[in-house]
């Protein structure tokens, strides 16, 4: 039966009533009430009580993070949920957003939510979708950064906020956990160590039964072999409908997270911000809407998960599986994928020194209706393990948030390949057996690789010049996969160009060349274009010009120069270095 409920215009200050949270264990207590006050319109269509809350441990503590969502009433009718305090309070006085504002969730579900559609993510996606994965040195600070677009949650005065909302990691270690906390704490989350009641995500028979006004309640966003849960309070519950936090999570609209029961193992008093050590309990249902009043799902609802398997196969020692499940939200899930990675790696792995991981054959990216994305490369040095992390992660993002239509992942698996050293080595020098050629002729192309802390070798690549190869000079490239691509799109203005289908985008990232193979490009100057994702080679000058002029970004790409043959040469190593050599063709 639903709780009544006291309207907002009938709180006058001065009224005294209790409210309802958890201080220790799973047991709901009582705690008083007063009304200081109201503020009106502090957003539109958005109102605030001002309450002194007391009793239980508030008087050491002052207003918990995991607070959030707490009921308060007035006799027997429901007012609203704790929400908001100011920081450093000398009194636990906190902002209750109104139990009316809260329910109008409600009115925003519809069936489509049930799946959302595809978001924008925090860093919009600039010029070509994959051109971040040209500059893997930019992956660690796109995710730190990955919260700063997202506007801020407060619903008032700029000195009021809504109470932090503890989010714990199980399976992390404390290192990971620094390297992440500051982005977190933008977005209103406290990064603690915690813990779990239940790993299962079976139900136990009556533990929905726990989800009551008061009770805390977890919002689960990874489970497995590593867990993320944010902590907070319910508010209310009409049959299998729920309501809690009253403030936003993160804001994400329509979502599909996890709804766990929750239990706290003890307090935390700080004069800058006490919270409660919490776990996450057993899985009951699903939220389904994150709004600026609170979130909301359903009881014995079961969201849309993505399976991430992970096999770590050590240089020296036995492999080490991991299986955990993320949420699937456009936002989220490549965020939260780079976090459980970084988490799992820096506690199998190290943190500093030398080190490589590569993508072993196997490591894919399912797509629901649509071809497998093959994850290869090589990451050595410091950072490997943030670059293999973050690669991965952030071909998720363009998947999930890209411009045609909404896709599903249905698992992402790695073998990832490590070892304590840094397999790394430099092109020095490139030379062609011979640089008069005639079509249809083998040319032997050597390069030296220098490694890291190595004497040089020297290894071949035979490439034949094609049959069908006009007389005129060509330009061979060799060097790494990644300087290779940075040239040819500084040359041919790549940024303009997109796929015009999720087909063509996945072909794309398919053919991305690799950091572990030697290149030899042959190329030569083309008057053509590409026009619509369809090559058109050797165009008349005056052709080609009428055709890009006026110029539309997206539909037309001018070709300076169009490939002729491509070999390749594998390694072990995590290449760098570009060579630009001449070979003339001959009648």
């Amino acid at each position: 039966m639903a709780q009544d409920i006291i309207p907002f215009s009938e709180i006058k200050t001065g009224m005294k009533g209790i409210g309802k949270t958890v201080f220790e264990g799973t047991r709901v207590e009582d705690f008083q009430v007063e009304v200081i006050g109201t503020l009106e319109h502090v957003a539109p269509r958005r109102n605030l009580i001002l309450v002194r809350l007391s009793g239980g441990p508030l008087a050491n503590t002052g207003v918990l993070s995991g607070m959030s969502g707490s009921p308060i009433f007035f006799g027997e009718r429901l007012a609203g949920a704790v929400a908001y305090t100011w920081g450093f309070a000398r009194e636990p006085v906190a902002g209750v957003t109104p139990i009316q504002e809260m329910l109008q969730v409600e009115d925003k579900e519809t069936p489509a939510a049930a799946r959302p559609g595809a978001r924008r993510t925090s860093a919009p996606l600039i010029g070509s979708p994959v051109a971040l994965l040209m500059h893997p040195e930019k992956l660690p600070a796109h995710f730190a950064s990955y919260f700063d677009d997202l506007p801020p949650p407060g619903a008032s005065a700029p000195v009021m906020t809504p109470i932090a909302t503890p989010f714990l990691f199980n399976g992390v270690s404390a290192r990971a956990m620094e390297g992440l906390a500051p982005a977190l704490a933008r977005a209103g989350l406290v990064p603690a160590q915690g813990g779990t009641t239940s790993r299962s995500s079976t139900t136990t028979p009556g533990a929905e039964s726990k989800i009551v006004p008061g009770a805390g309640v977890g919002i689960k966003l990874v489970r497995g072999d590593v867990e993320f849960a944010a902590i907070c309070t319910v508010t209310y519950r009409d049959k299998d409908q729920v309501m809690a936090c009253g403030h936003p999570l993160l804001n994400l609209g329509p979502t599909d997270l996890i709804m766990t029961t929750a239990s706290v193992n003890g307090l935390f008093p700080s004069l800058q911000e006490s919270f409660k050590f919490a776990s996450a309990g057993e899985e009951v249902g699903a939220f389904r809407q994150d709004r600026a009043t609170g979130v909301f799902g359903y009881i014995g609802k079961r969201p849309r998960l993505i399976p991430v398997r992970l096999d770590l196969q050590p240089q020296m020692g036995h492999s080490q599986a991991y299986a955990f499940d993320i949420v699937d939200d456009p936002f989220l899930a490549p965020y939260l994928l780079y976090a459980a990675l970084n988490g799992i790696l820096s506690n199998e792995g190290k943190d500093y020194g030398e080190v490589s991981l590569s993508y072993k054959e196997g490591s894919t990216i399912r797509v629901s209706g649509e071809e497998d994305i093959q994850l290869r490369n090589l990451f050595a040095g410091d950072l490997a393990s943030l670059y293999a992390s973050g690669t991965v992660a952030f071909l998720t993002q363009i998947l999930l948030n890209n411009e045609y239509h909404p896709v599903h992942v249905n698992g992402i698996n790695l073998i990832l390949g490590y070892s304590d050293e840094r397999r790394m080595a430099r092109v020095e020098r490139a030379w062609v057996s011979k640089d008069h050629v005639r079509p249809g002729e083998t040319i032997q192309i050597s390069a030296i690789l220098k490694p890291f802390r190595g004497p040089e070798v020297t290894r071949q690549i035979d490439m034949q010049i094609p049959d069908e190869v006009l007389p005129g000079r060509l330009i061979l490239q060799v060097g790494d996969g990644l300087t290779l691509s940075r040239v040819e799109d500084e040359g041919e203005e790549r940024d303009d160009f997109h796929p015009r289908y999720l087909s063509q985008l996945i072909w794309l990232i398919n053919h991305l060349r690799s950091n572990d193979k030697v290149y030899a490009v042959l190329s030569r100057a083309d008057n053509g274009i590409l026009f619509q994702g369809q090559r058109l080679p050797n165009l008349p000058p005056s052709i080609a010009q009428v055709m890009v002029r006026p110029q539309t970004r997206g539909n037309y790409l001018r070709l300076w120069y169009r490939g002729v043959a491509e070999e390749t040469l594998e390694t072990d190593y995590m290449l760098t270095g570009f060579k630009q050599l001449t070979v003339d063709v001959e009648e």
